[in-house]
């Protein structure tokens, strides 16, 4: 019931109307009354279906908001299942690539193994037939050196530096003896190549010097890393790695396996 307070106030107008009738009032009161009542009744009856209307106009929004908060949670939940699977995912490739590089690792390490002699073992003397130093890898080593450059525009006269360093170095070759004459040696050439440089030019003509740098790839000063170290043992090849440089000779076990 959506009108019960227009519903009661109908009746109780229809019961006015019947008490003014039973008691003997006059037509048109009990009419008036009757009509009033009947008029509250179909008001109380609009009201009812207003109200009516409008509870299913709030049940049918609240169902609306409903549904759409659920689809929003299960859209949520979908995506929280997506992000989940994919920290999944990342997490199992990180792991994966985290085991290849420890099995590259592995299997570029060294093989370590336990050499030492066990009890009562027998040994013997297996000949090594090659060691190899594993060492670094070869570095860059850069250097400075002088190099005579012509100013002008004619180039370096470079058969005249050649003749120069030539006479230079036979020039420092008189000077001192031993270590000496040959440092003696080296600053005439280096003279020498300065002063041909000029040789056949005009007044004009500029020579000098400047710093040139130069590199190579020299093996590297580190120490070594280890021995790799191959014996023949009953026929087959063995290999071991070994931290000191073995002799002619390695001891080994019935199944070929190095003992210390």
């Amino acid at each position: 019931m959506y009108a019960p307070a227009e519903f009661d106030q109908a009746a109780a107008t229809l019961r006015q109307a019947d008490d003014l009738a039973a008691n003997g009032g006059r037509y048109n009161d009990v009419h008036q009354l009757a009509v009033l009542a009947s008029q509250r009744a179909a008001a109380a009856q609009d009201v009812a279906r207003l109200r009516s209307e409008q509870a299913a106009l709030v049940a049918q929004r609240t169902a609306t908001d409903a549904r759409v908060r659920a689809d929003v949670t299960q859209r949520q939940a979908a995506a929280d299942q997506l992000q989940a699977a994919e920290a999944q995912r990342q997490a199992d490739e990180a792991q994966r690539l985290a085991a290849a590089t420890q099995m590259r690792a592995d299997a570029a390490a060294p093989a370590a193994y336990d050499y030492r002699r066990r009890q009562n073992e027998p040994l013997y003397e297996a000949p090594v037939t090659s060691v190899r130093a594993v060492v670094g890898p070869p570095q860059q080593r850069c250097w400075v050196e002088r190099q005579v450059v012509d100013a002008g525009t004619a180039g370096i006269n470079v058969p005249g530096a050649v003749v120069g360093g030539v006479v230079g170095g036979i020039l420092g070759h008189q000077i001192g003896s031993g270590r000496g004459q040959d440092l003696a040696t080296g600053i005439g050439a280096a003279s020498g190549a300065a002063l041909g440089a000029n040789v056949g030019r005009d007044a004009a003509g500029t020579v000098y010097t400047q710093d040139v740098q130069r590199c190579a790839n020299v093996p590297t000063a580190a120490r070594l890393d280890y021995w790799d170290v191959t014996y023949n043992f009953r026929g087959y090849e063995h290999r071991v790695q070994t931290t000191s440089l073995p002799g002619g000779t390695i001891l080994v076990n019935a199944q070929g396996e190095p003992r210390i």
